[in-house]
Formats: C-alpha cells, structure tokens, sequence
C-alpha cells in the first residue's frame, strides 16, 4: 500500500511545510543577525571613543590619571567589563520577542 504524503488542513487553512517554517525563519532571524552585527561594532567604536575622551578629560581638564593610557583602559578588566555587558544587552535586546499587537 503507498502512502502519499498529504498537508494537513486546520479549519479552512493549510498547515505551513517545514521548509515554509525555515524560510520564515531566515527572514525573521536573518535581519536581526545582520542588524546585531551592525550595532554591537557601532557600540565598541562608541565606546573606544567616549573611554579616551573620559580619559583626555581627566588628565587634561581635572588633572587625575596621568598614569592611564585610554589603550590600557580599553583592554582592561573595567573596559572589558563595559564590553561585554553591553554587547549581552545588545543581543538581549534585539533578539527579544515581541507579542504581536495587532489582536
């Protein structure tokens, strides 16, 4: 006896196949992947940016920190601190899910 493989109906609609389930996926997913990207490289130049102006501020301005290279601080356990809490809120933000508001 051959079966043949048949889409199942729920009330008057079809059911989606799982490749239809991966397509919509990808467009879903594939958007915020790229969009992630984009922002968390924008978040380190920021923040490369506002460390040393932090620093140039500090050694200039309010004469404290003459000791600290902006590099150093970068790279160091409170830039590294920085960076990652940032790029995790990123990521938690941009990957969260939204309830659809339509109803």
């Amino acid at each position: 006896m051959k079966m043949l493989i048949k889409r199942r109906r729920l009330g008057t609609t079809y059911t989606k196949s799982p490749a239809q389930n991966t397509q919509a996926w990808f467009a879903v997913n594939l958007g915020k992947i790229f969009f992630t990207i984009f922002i968390m490289i924008s978040y380190l130049i920021i923040l490369y940016v506002l460390m040393g102006v932090v620093i140039f501020l500090a050694q200039e301005v309010g004469d404290a920190w003459h000791d600290i290279n902006y590099k150093d601080a970068y790279q160091g356990p409170y830039g590294l601190l920085l960076k990652v809490t940032g790029l995790v809120l990123i990521v938690l933000y941009v990957f969260k899910d939204r309830p659809s508001r339509r109803g």
